[in-house]
């Protein structure tokens, strides 16, 4: 199992990679790439404080829900987001999700918001 600063490592790759993607061009992956990054701060939180690993989607949203409801909807705002962008069809991603609103919503608060309460959690 990943430790947690291989989690760490991850998340800053995610995060330079994330600062490379056209949002204009690749607004469905820059969706997933954020959510991703999320799910591996998540992890490197579980990680840090002792909680061991995910099993999964569900048991980190379900993790996620009873260690750390402050970031449940956060995250699972931006889980959703992913699976719209991976599994429905373009124009159903795009009417849900403009350039705006993955910049405003999903990035500078969801995944910000997520970073920064793990980041507070693990400097202890």
């Amino acid at each position: 199992m990943p430790t947690a600063d291989q989690h760490r490592v991850k998340v800053a790759g995610n995060r330079k990679f994330l600062a490379t993607i056209p949002l204009d061009d690749y607004s469905d992956w820059v969706v997933v790439v954020a959510f991703y990054t999320a799910l591996h701060v998540v992890d490197q939180l579980r990680a840090t404080l002792g909680h061991g690993h995910s099993r999964g989607h569900t048991d980190r949203r379900a993790y996620i829900q009873r260690e750390h409801p402050k970031i449940h909807t956060h995250y699972h705002l931006l889980e959703n987001g992913s699976l719209l962008a991976r599994y429905e069809s373009n124009s159903d991603f795009f009417a849900r999700y403009q350039p705006q609103d993955i910049t405003d919503n999903l990035l500078a608060l969801r995944l910000v918001s997520i970073e920064e309460y793990a980041r507070t959690l693990i400097a202890g």
